[in-house]
């Protein structure tokens, strides 16, 4: 049995998720080193030291940061976990679920491509939780690729994949105006169900 959280834990937890979301977007607009902990209490009008007062540092905020990215791709491989017979139709579903976050969570889409690329050159633990992140993605993706058709290629096309879907958010947010992200995804179902649809053939 669950016990109820009384309104200062409530509270608490509430505090932390804003200055999570908070450096969530920071991180995926300015990086990690360029961000700091006066930026994300102002962000969400905060002083540094209420923020000091739920996280020690900048990089224990990285780290939870980055397990709430982690958390973020669950609803991808519990999709991607169901038995599909369709190629088309698991891409298609994959697709609602990026529109569904692109529109309501886009944070969680770019900050981790920001981290990655800001600590791709130095090995340590965040971009080990970092590539970990990456591969519930590519593991689920990959079997399921499986399941339809084993190929040796599976794996590495599941990274394009997610690098795609990646590169397609961060195209939307810079092509602001010019192109709507509805149509970047379309563009990208043609590419991927045509040539695929080729190669069955």
């Amino acid at each position: 049995m669950t016990l109820p959280v009384n309104k200062k834990e409530a509270k608490r937890i509430e505090t932390r998720k804003r200055i999570l979301e908070a450096a969530t977007h920071l991180f995926a607009r300015l990086g990690y080193h360029k961000t700091t902990i006066q930026d994300i209490a102002y962000h969400i009008g905060m002083t540094t030291g209420a923020v000091f007062h739920h996280y020690n540092s900048k990089n224990d905020i990285l780290d939870d940061v980055v397990t709430e990215l982690d958390h973020s791709f669950e609803q991808y491989t519990r999709f991607l976990d169901n038995p599909h017979a369709d190629y088309n139709t698991m891409i298609h579903g994959i697709m609602d679920i990026f529109m569904d976050r692109f529109y309501n969570q886009p944070d969680t889409i770019i900050a981790l491509a920001s981290l990655a690329a800001e600590f791709s050159g130095i090995r340590g633990p965040v971009i080990i939780k970092v590539q970990a992140a990456y591969d519930r993605f590519v593991d689920a993706f990959e079997a399921a690729l499986d399941r339809i058709c084993a190929k040796p290629t599976n794996r590495a096309a599941a990274i394009c994949f997610i690098s795609a879907l990646q590169g397609l958010a961060l195209q939307a947010l810079v092509r602001d105006g010019e192109i709507e992200v509805d149509d970047l995804v379309r563009g990208f179902l043609s590419l991927v169900i045509h040539n695929r649809n080729e190669q069955i053939d």
